[in-house]
């Protein structure tokens, strides 16, 4: 009786991080309009993949990422493939520089976020005004790098609060390797 109750206690410990995703993921799919009469989206889904891809990548495989991206592309109107393409793109850099990225204080975190939504945003409008042969203007894109980049610390400390919840990883999956 005492393994069912661990096994449960350890599924119910995996699930908490997915939820928190999937709202966020849902929050992402909202137009906030600002005073500059323009609407943005937050990029909640790029802070989830860069935060997991340093702390725990086995949370989000690749296969997870391309099916969100894919989702992102339908209910957004991109052309299929662009934001899965661009999410990739962030997940593979970001664990291939996790090693060094787990070892930093949270400001060089941050600072490394900055960088990477303000690029995956200006390529994902880059990419799409490409397939357009038309580009959209630029000030929804900046509003939307600098409001992720402001959330960034609040929606890390949610993702960094279900991480503990998470149970330990065997010693060959550790944290960093």
């Amino acid at each position: 009786m005492n393994v069912i109750s661990e096994q449960i206690d350890i599924a119910i410990r995996m699930i908490v991080p997915y939820i928190i995703m999937a709202a966020l993921f849902l929050l992402s799919m909202i137009s906030f309009s600002t005073p500059l009469s323009t609407t943005i989206e937050i990029p909640f889904v790029i802070i989830i993949i860069y935060h997991w891809a340093i702390y725990r990548p086995s949370i989000i495989p690749p296969l997870l990422v391309f099916a969100v991206g894919i989702c992102i592309d339908f209910l957004s109107g991109f052309p299929a493939g662009l934001s899965a393409f661009v999410l990739l793109v962030i997940l593979h850099i970001v664990v291939q520089q996790r090693l060094f990225l787990t070892g930093q204080p949270f400001m060089v975190i941050w600072f490394g976020f900055v960088l990477a939504s303000m690029a995956a945003l200006f390529v994902q409008w880059f990419l799409f005004g490409l397939i357009h042969f038309q580009w959209t203007p630029l000030l929804p894109v900046i509003l939307a790098a600098i409001s992720g980049s402001l959330l960034f610390p609040v929606i890390s400390l949610i993702l960094n609060l279900s991480h503990k919840m998470l149970p330990l990883l065997p010693d060959q999956y550790s944290a960093v390797k």
